[in-house]
């Protein structure tokens, strides 16, 4: 096998790639990034390479190994990298939290394609701005409510999200929260509700190799739609 990852997702955004980013970038492990369209929909999309069948895009890859599906991938690194909890119940718990995670991001994603799922944005913007005020009226609270909670519950949310050092996901809800303050900027600023969660959120930032990372060309502004 090569000696070097890459991440195989599409370019100009952090998108789902961004949870396997952030992995790389927290363990210090060197990887290189495919982000040519063509490339991803022959290789990847239609299978027209030597990979195991992949859906969609993200897809790391090493040598003759590749994997897809962010959760999935996330979890696999972190093995890899020593970045799980450590023991079976806090990594059972932090599988929940990383699981949790992207199911906020896709009901939030799927608040702006509310006619149609995998329609852009801007072709149903006005008739998807109903769900978009449901997401932010109802389930952006609970959500954030929720991820609260967890944090608080692992020694009074001071530290990490489960156990006692940063595992892949704490890494995971950063981005959530960094995706959902972009995407969301008012209703995060008047989210009095979650102090423990927002001190978490820039204390993960300042990590060194994410502080770094986010200073860096690598990290990219988000989409400006659908948490991306």
């Amino acid at each position: 096998m090569s000696e070097e990852w890459c991440l195989y997702y599409w370019a100009g955004f952090p998108g789902r790639g961004e949870f396997l980013r952030l992995i790389f970038e927290e363990a210090g492990v060197k990887y290189t990034e495919v982000n040519d369209g063509t490339r991803l929909v022959s290789e990847i999309i239609q299978g027209q390479s030597d990979f195991f069948p992949h859906f969609a895009p993200p897809v790391i890859k090493k040598g003759n190994f590749t994997l897809s599906q962010a959760h999935v991938a996330s979890r696999y690194l972190a093995e890899k990298f020593d970045m799980l909890p450590g023991n079976e119940v806090d990594n059972a718990h932090a599988e929940q939290i990383n699981l949790d995670c992207h199911d906020y991001i896709a009901e939030g994603r799927l608040a702006f394609h509310g006619i149609h799922n995998v329609g852009p944005y801007k072709s149903q913007k006005e008739e998807t701005q109903p769900y978009i005020d449901r997401f932010i009226e109802s389930r952006f609270p609970r959500w954030l409510k929720y991820f609260e909670r967890a944090l608080v519950a692992n020694g009074g949310g001071k530290g990490f999200i489960i156990g006692s050092k940063c595992c892949y996901a704490d890494l995971t809800l950063f981005h959530c929260l960094r995706a959902t303050e972009s995407q969301f900027p008012e209703a995060w600023a008047k989210a009095d509700y979650i102090p423990a969660l927002k001190a978490y959120k820039e204390r993960i930032a300042s990590r060194p190799n994410i502080a770094a990372f986010l200073k860096s060309g690598r990290s990219l502004p988000f989409a400006g739609d659908s948490m991306m």
